[in-house]
């Protein structure tokens, strides 16, 4: 987004935590268009319930490195907006506007109360730290960009936000790089040249729902081992940071182990959009079983790519997902409504071709351009159409 603002004339810094040893403190992405590593902590990783005893230094750093520009601090803000994305960085954004006068822009993302609303068993729920750093961002942000219209009610519902102060803008998909590539080519770059391939992409959580998929694989085989007599199913992603005790993916495979299935699931780490291009293209189906969604940007980028997608009925996932033409959408987590989807877009190939050109249309009316036009509009009903004198 920041590169098409870029195009549109709009220069864009972007602040974030250093995370490791080797790269620029500033290091410029595009034309008019800048990221900028600020330390805050140690230039690693850390655990995510470290990072709000960060955030002082954090907003340290953006003043510091903000005020340079010129040798001496600015009387007035040295931005038109300020625009921050989650809540820990909208502490940031808030104090930041105290600061600078400057308009404060907020996104989400995901919301902790919404995922709360839906915990599965066993999960920790958000704490209260983060609940109130979420209120306290909405009670006092300019505009707040919501995905979609279920979470503009979710702000208004569940955080009291102003609704004439939401603006819905869906993310876009990048479709030159999350285009259609030949499913055999695709499938011999990735070494799965001879099996049939379910995806799985995202946070190994439990609220991403990777033990529904693999719960899903095995009741499939179950229903019809002849249809399944060559599926496998791929795993991409990580855990969460630090915050986990244990190894989610050893867990994964305990799972697969225990329920007959190992020898179909192949984890992979977290992998770069060029691969995940490569798997997505090579993939039957997409499955993204989440207990909820503040928009759904795998299942769009798979859609992109020409493959159907059987998704969770759930927050943004109802938006990016047609039921009975993009993909299905399935009412609940039980693994047998999943495997029912992946045995009738298995079995029927005609069904299969139409819902992957019904995937790929639809995909056609998510871009970046169309969001940064909307969200510079934002922009400007915050600062006006003339900021040649800031």
């Amino acid at each position: 987004m920041a590169r098409r603002l870029a195009e549109q004339g709009i220069a864009v810094d972007i602040y974030t935590r250093c995370h490791g040893q080797g790269g620029p403190q500033v290091a410029e992405i595009g034309p008019r268009t800048r990221l900028i590593h600020v330390q805050a902590g140690p230039c690693a990783p850390v655990a995510k319930g470290d990072l709000p005893g960060l955030l002082p230094d954090f907003l340290g750093g953006v003043l510091r490195y903000a005020s340079a520009g010129d040798g001496r601090p600015h009387r007035h803000s040295p931005y038109d907006v300020v625009h921050s994305h989650y809540w820990l960085s909208g502490w940031v954004g808030s104090r930041a506007k105290q600061i600078w006068g400057a308009p404060h822009v907020a996104s989400f993302h995901t919301l902790g109360k919404v995922k709360n609303s839906v915990l599965p068993p066993g999960d920790p729920p958000e704490p209260h730290l983060r609940l109130a750093g979420e209120q306290h961002v909405v009670s006092r942000a300019d505009r707040i960009l919501a995905p979609t219209p279920a979470e503009a009610d979710h702000l208004v519902r569940l955080y009291g936000a102003d609704p004439g102060r939401i603006r819905v803008i869906p993310p876009g998909v990048d479709r030159e790089l999350f285009a259609p590539r030949p499913k055999d080519q695709a499938r011999a770059r990735l070494h799965l040249s001879t099996a049939r391939l379910l995806l799985f992409v995202g946070r190994l959580q439990p609220f991403k729902g990777p033990d529904v998929a693999i719960r899903a694989v095995a009741e499939a085989v179950a229903m019809s081992p002849e249809v399944m007599r060559d599926v496998m199913l791929a795993v991409v992603g990580g855990p969460t940071g630090q915050d986990h005790d244990h190894d989610e993916v050893a867990r994964l495979m305990e799972l697969a182990a225990s329920i007959g299935v190992s020898d179909r699931v192949v984890f992979f780490p977290p992998q770069p959009h060029d691969r995940l291009a490569d798997l997505y293209s090579a993939a039957e189906a997409v499955l993204v079983p989440s207990r909820s969604e503040s928009f759904g940007l795998v299942a769009l980028e798979a859609e992109a790519c020409a493959t159907p997608v059987i998704a969770a009925a759930a927050g943004g996932l109802r938006y990016v997902v047609v039921d009975g033409e993009t993909g299905f959408l399935v009412e609940g987590h039980d693994p047998r409504d999943y495997a029912a989807r992946i045995l009738r877009i298995l079995a029927d190939p005609g069904l299969a071709t139409r819902l992957s050109a019904g995937a790929q249309r639809h995909a056609t009316r998510f871009s970046w351009d169309a969001t940064a036009d909307d969200v510079r509009s934002v922009y400007r009903e915050l600062v006006g159409r003339d900021t040649r004198s800031r």
